[in-house]
């Protein structure tokens, strides 16, 4: 399936965005699938990036900033795979993106502002992911999900990972609900990898603000449903590994300094969360 987009715009003049995907299932086990196209967007830096006003930073805003341009491209295959009476399912993918039009936006060349400015260089992103699931008995199904990032920009004329970006994540779920159908348990843990953070000041007592990169961490979730006719009750915790990013905000004893900035959250700020609820069914009253 092709297609060819032609737009206007009264800032940008004409462009034309083509695309083009392919899918190739030869049998019932597995399916290919392909894309590749270009696309078009425009910026709002403020908008997108109201965070970054709660620090201490000077905003600097280009004039004639470009609206961003980028050729896609990506691959996929699906299986499906019996085993016994029961069926893996395993999908692998791939995606590229390749901008040659970006607004960047620039923690890293100076640690007191951050800079909108036109991408001078390279800008790229690398994202693969594989998951599994299977149902290994009546009523219990785990699902497991790898996803590594590479995702790079140029900074200051430097080609820089990303900042505040994590190079990896993975996900186990297991969901568990018996035949009757009166209860179900659902457990998650999901990993975090580490990444880069953007380039450090010095603060007045000689020591840099934050590291220069930040270290994996994981969290666990789960959470018990009993079901009954018209209504059920769930109980649960969120993040009860407990993890907790130390000091997330710089410079909290002075807000209103140059080196306040609470915008350097790469994780959790908060500890264990514990909840109980009830839950109406309008449908079956």
């Amino acid at each position: 399936m092709g297609g060819l987009r032609w737009d206007y715009s009264n800032i940008y003049d004409s462009f034309v965005t083509p695309r083009m995907h392919l899918k190739y299932s030869p049998n019932d086990i597995i399916t290919l699938r392909g894309s590749i196209g270009k696309g078009y967007r425009t910026s709002h830096v403020l908008a997108e990036n109201n965070y970054l006003l709660a620090s201490g930073r000077t905003i600097i805003i280009d004039d004639d900033l470009d609206q961003e341009e980028a050729w896609n491209y990506g691959v996929s295959a699906a299986l499906s795979i019996p085993i016994g009476e029961k069926k893996l399912e395993l999908s692998a993918e791939y995606y590229y993106a390749n901008f040659l039009h970006q607004v960047v936006t620039d923690l890293d060349s100076n640690p007191h502002t951050v800079h909108f400015t036109n991408l001078n260089g390279n800008s790229y992103s690398h994202t693969w992911q594989v998951e599994a699931t299977y149902p290994f008995f009546e009523g219990f199904t785990m699902t497991v999900t790898c996803r590594r990032t590479n995702v790079k920009s140029t900074y200051g004329g430097i080609l820089k990972e990303k900042p505040l970006t994590n190079k990896y994540k993975g996900l186990l779920t297991a969901s568990y609900a018996p035949g009757l159908g009166k209860w179900q348990f659902d457990v998650t843990l999901q990993l975090n990898g580490g990444g880069r953070m953007p380039t450090a000041y010095t603060t007045n007592e000689g020591q840099p603000s934050w590291s220069e990169r930040y270290k994996g961490y994981e969290q666990l979730s789960a959470q018990v449903t009993r079901f009954f006719r018209y209504w059920s009750i769930y109980a649960g915790g969120e993040n009860i590994t407990g993890f907790k990013q130390k000091n997330p905000i710089i410079g909290a004893d002075d807000p209103w300094g140059s080196y306040f900035d609470s915008t350097m959250i790469w994780g959790p700020i908060h500890g264990p969360v514990y909840y109980i609820g009830v839950r109406l069914n309008w449908n079956k009253i």
